[in-house]
């Protein structure tokens, strides 16, 4: 791997503060992906090697933040319990699908999904327990497993788009829909991660400071989430989702 030798230390200082920054907005409202996949791309390591990376530092990182919110008991077992395998299923399919497009085609399918999100985000819904019938074995996979797989074929904003389904379509409060989102994210992420280590795209010297760093951030993203509640959420969701959109833009124009 040639490309290894231009990764300085200057670099591995970069990787640990983004990590921390990503651990710290994807603990919150996700998209932590869309903070570390473009400066891991920027130091010139291939798409695959990034996304399976990214991947392996975001699942230290989502563990330690479904750790905080297990602790505040902010999440919902029954939807967990529902989704997890379907969304483990998923993000595998979707990982070893990705090995075999193109870097453009991956680059718009995240593009064109990031309108789509603000658009859910924006639109009002109703706040509905849940004890409400809606949560339904097939309305919580429904609402969860194409999100899976979302996860394991691109990944970035996979805690975003979450949530906002757990919000839009299962009508769970943010604050739940956050929490309820990161066990999700875990299983997501271990999928995913399997078929990426067992692919050798994972590049240990670069991953294992930035988890450690993702799981810093993670731990404090949450509670400043539990303590500032639903609307500090949405607020971050908003931002999250429109940087995300620049980001691809700006992106898709310089190439």
């Amino acid at each position: 791997m040639e490309f290894l030798q231009d990764i300085t230390t200057t670099w591995i200082v970069v990787f640990i503060i983004t990590g921390f920054i990503a651990g710290y907005i994807d603990s919150i409202a996700g998209g932590g992906g869309m903070v570390q996949v473009p400066v891991l791309l920027l130091s010139g390591i291939p798409p695959v090697f990034v996304l399976a990376t990214n991947k392996m530092a975001s699942l230290f990182g989502v563990s330690m933040a479904t750790l905080k919110y297990f602790l505040s008991k902010k999440i919902s077992f029954k939807v967990v319990s529902i989704a997890i395998i379907p969304c483990l299923i998923a993000s595998y399919i979707g990982s070893e699908l990705v090995m075999f497009l193109s870097d453009e085609i991956i680059q718009w399918a995240i593009l064109i999904s990031i309108p789509i999100a603000l658009l859910f985000l924006l639109k009002k819904s109703k706040d509905i327990k849940e004890e409400d019938t809606q949560l339904t074995k097939k309305n919580i996979i429904l609402a969860t497993a194409p999100i899976g797989f979302y996860d394991g074929l691109l990944g970035p904003g996979t805690g975003t788009y979450m949530t906002i389904s757990m919000k839009k379509f299962l009508h769970l409060d943010y604050i739940v829909s956050t929490a309820s989102t990161k066990p999700l994210n875990l299983a997501t992420n271990l999928g995913s991660a399997i078929a990426f280590v067992a692919a050798g795209k994972v590049l240990w010297m670069i991953a294992l400071p930035m988890a450690l760093a993702n799981m810093a951030g993670s731990w404090t993203g949450s509670h400043y989430a539990i303590k500032g509640g639903e609307k500090f959420i949405k607020k971050v969701l908003i931002i999250v989702l429109v940087f995300m959109l620049l980001a691809n833009l700006i992106k898709i124009i310089a190439s």
